[in-house]
């Protein structure tokens, strides 16, 4: 090994790089080095090992730095910050290698075991004493220790490599390694998470140069499943302090005084252990509001934390981390500087988070060459963590089952069973998936689209512009400084199409599309409307970027008058409005709402900044009610000679439903003459024809025309009693 080195500074490495063996640097050292790509480097921390070297991008790898993934690190016994040196090495072809497995209990399942690791080890370079790991399905993977090489010295298994495993059953492991690699879409949590922790752990004497305090305390909240427990692993992981995992409802113990001193034994094992982490998941169960808790056990209990966490004893080089999903539960003393010194809000990820989670889960996966992970990144709006790696788990749940159908058919042994996922199988793996931040709501994937509605052309375009432009061109409306519209208000007569378009709209954008009914937020209890709409608008932004749909929203939104003030409906339309514009920032949330009585919705709704778009829904002109025939009749059997024009022309008044009624009845009278055998020796039996959409076009114009003035003027009677004489059941009563 030659002795001229350089130095670098290690910085996080590349998602797709890890569990690779892989490590960055950027193309002047490569040249300094004489290396290309793939050759291979020694990397001396306080210990030596060696990977293969590829270029870095600029952007990931500032200039004299060197990107490593959490397992060369470890190999390395190096952090993040910290420096190294650089050299080439040379290598030979590894004979033999012998790995033991790290976690104890692991035993081989057979040969094919064997065939699938050594698959994922071809060409990595080892030294004894490194730790690989093989990475498995949905993002897991097994590690194993080297314990030995021939010949001597550093490595790099070939296909002729006898790879041999020891031990399996009394193997001493020190347990799965959770690496900042191994989290997704949250780089800036992780950031502001690593500067309160990593800096007081390994670099106490800073803060005692400085003379300030270091913080004690990060309260992590977000939605379930985002990532909070796998952060604080990973913190605990890459910085090698004693990590002390505490569930909230562990805590609570049945006999006096025994959850306190259940809490002095945690921060007393942290203390003699230190550096370490304590890591309280679910605190709400340990530190809920006193104000609002009427058992004598959990004031005890959040006393004593407070006088754990800055009481008369120093807690030393121990830190504290929180998570839970409802901070607004946790008691006001412990969210203040001193205690929890940061609080960090764990957020759902967006597009480009989610790719990052679905190249971390897919990492061991065999996957077909159709698979776009930018596409399934795309479509998963709302997804967490969690939710992917359940999306990843299903898919190959549906690569399974189509393998072992075909081998079932087969005579072929299950080794030779080649499975490979498809994009097909995350597709339809993405329908059993659900958000978990909107579960409980009637979430929806509308089936309609923009080829369902007929006419209306200027208000898709409007709708196109507002809702679908800002999610396509981002930047454009940065540049301009322009907000998306934060509601839309769709208004016209019954029957104009309201409803279908914000169904179209919703699957046109491709975002989550929550519908909510208006009259089911009303309740008889004090308060409990209020909380629903809260939690509505609270879920909506959780799984944002989401249309929010509320139908009839007149019943939500009735205008107030004076002294109703503690009427339920002036209180709802109070919320509504503070939910829309009040503190919390609806951000890609977009309202719709849909009303054919503008005139009694409260004024303040209305004006710009709550409804910004007002999009009034005209009737239908001929051209409109020719493309809403043609939409309902084209899925059914119609004559050759059918025009359309004339029908349109007849139809005059009429709007989108009652022709999509129209188109009912005539195919309905003509199955009706087809049963009755009344055309069964007449040419193109079994399609609607002219007159069948003429007779229903009649009674549907002569029943608005009744409900419209009480008058019955109707020049023919009912088109079930053309086909039954003296029926008295009308159709489509």
């Amino acid at each position: 090994m030659p002795e001229a080195g350089v130095k670098l500074r290690v910085c996080e490495g590349m998602v797709e790089d890890a569990r690779k063996g892989i490590v960055r640097v950027l193309s002047d050292v490569m040249e300094e080095l004489g290396l290309k790509p793939n050759d291979v480097v020694a990397i001396t921390g306080k210990r030596t090992t060696v990977a293969r070297v590829m270029p870095a991008f600029q952007e990931g790898c500032p200039p004299g730095n060197i990107q490593m993934d959490g397992i060369l690190r470890q190999n390395a016994q190096v952090g993040i910050g910290e420096g190294i040196t650089l050299t080439r090495q040379e290598w030979q072809p590894a004979r033999t290698v012998i790995l033991a497995p790290v976690l104890p209990g692991w035993t081989l399942a057979g040969e094919h075991e064997i065939v699938h690791l050594k698959k994922h080890l071809i060409g990595r370079a080892l030294v004894p004493g490194d730790q690989v790991t093989i990475p498995q399905f949905a993002g897991g993977d097994e590690a194993f220790t080297v314990e030995g090489v021939a010949p001597r010295g550093a490595v790099v298994i070939t296909r002729d490599t006898a790879v041999r495993f020891k031990g399996g059953e009394d193997t001493e492991g020190r347990g799965r390694r959770v690496t900042y690699e191994d989290i997704g879409g949250l780089a800036k949590e992780v950031q502001r998470v690593r500067e309160i922790i990593e800096l007081p752990l390994k670099y106490p004497q800073l803060f005692h140069r400085l003379g300030v305090e270091a913080p004690k305390g990060i309260l992590m909240y977000g939605a379930p499943g985002t990532g909070k427990t796998l952060i604080a692993r990973a913190v605990a992981s890459e910085t090698d302090a004693h990590f002390i995992h505490v569930n909230g409802p562990e805590i609570m113990h049945k006999y006096y005084g025994e959850s306190e001193a259940r809490l002095r034994q945690v921060f007393d094992e942290a203390r003699k252990k230190a550096p370490s982490i304590i890591f309280l998941d679910e605190i709400d169960a340990i530190a809920p509001r006193r104000a609002d808790v009427h058992g004598d056990v959990e004031k005890r209990v959040v006393a004593q934390l407070l006088a754990l966490m800055d009481g008369l004893e120093s807690r030393g080089n121990v830190i504290v981390i929180a998570a839970t999903n409802i901070p607004d539960l946790v008691d006001p003393a412990l969210r203040r500087p001193g205690r929890f010194d940061r609080e960090i809000a764990i957020n759902v990820p967006d597009q480009r988070g989610r790719r990052e989670i679905l190249q971390i889960h897919t990492r061991g996966m065999s996957l077909a060459g159709d698979v776009s992970l930018d596409r399934l990144a795309a479509i998963t709006h709302g997804f967490v963590g969690a939710d992917l790696a359940a999306l990843c788990r299903e898919a190959g749940m549906y690569a399974l089952r189509r393998g072992l159908a075909r081998f079932q058919l087969g005579k072929g042994s299950l080794d030779d069973l080649e499975l490979r996922v498809t994009m097909r199988d995350f597709l339809d793996a993405l329908a059993e998936v659900e958000p978990s931040a909107t579960r409980e709501f009637a979430m929806e994937i509308p089936s309609a689209g923009w080829q369902d509605v007929g006419g209306l052309a200027e208000i898709k375009e409007r709708l196109q512009a507002m809702v679908q432009w800002p999610l396509r061109y981002p930047e454009l409306f940065q540049q301009f400084d322009l907000p998306a519209p934060k509601g839309i208000l769709l208004s016209g007569p019954p029957g104009t199409g309201k409803t279908l378009v914000a169904r179209a709209l919703a699957r046109e954008s491709g975002i989550n599309f929550i519908p909510v009914n208006s009259s089911l937020l009303f309740s008889h209890w004090w308060g409990e409307a209020e909380k629903t709409l809260h939690e509505i608008f609270r879920k909506a932004r959780q799984a944002s970027p989401c249309l929010l749909f509320f139908d009839e929203i007149d019943a939500l939104l009735p205008a107030r008058k004076s002294g109703e003030g503690s009427n339920i409906g002036s209180r709802l339309v109070s919320q509504f409005l503070m939910e829309l514009d009040g503190l919390e920032d609806l951000r890609e949330v977009i309202v719709l709402g849909a009303t054919n009585r503008i005139d009694i919705l409260d004024p303040a709704v209305l004006r710009p900044g709550r409804f910004d778009q007002i999009l009034e829904f005209p009737y239908p002109d001929q051209a409109a009610r020719r493309e809403i025939f043609e939409i309902y009749l084209r899925s059914r059997p119609v004559e050759r000679s059918l025009n359309l024009d004339n029908l349109a022309q007849a139809a005059e008044g009429l709007v989108g439903s009652e022709i999509e009624a129209v188109c009912k009845r005539a195919a309905l009278l003509a199955i009706a003459e087809i049963v009755k055998g009344d055309t069964a020796n007449e040419p193109g039996r079994g399609v609607i024809k002219t007159r069948h959409l003429e007779l229903a076009l009649a009674e549907v114009q002569g029943e608005k025309h009744q409900a419209r003035t009480g008058v019955d003027n109707r020049s023919v009677r009912p088109v079930w009693n053309n086909v039954i004489p003296g029926a008295v059941t009308r159709l489509g009563r």
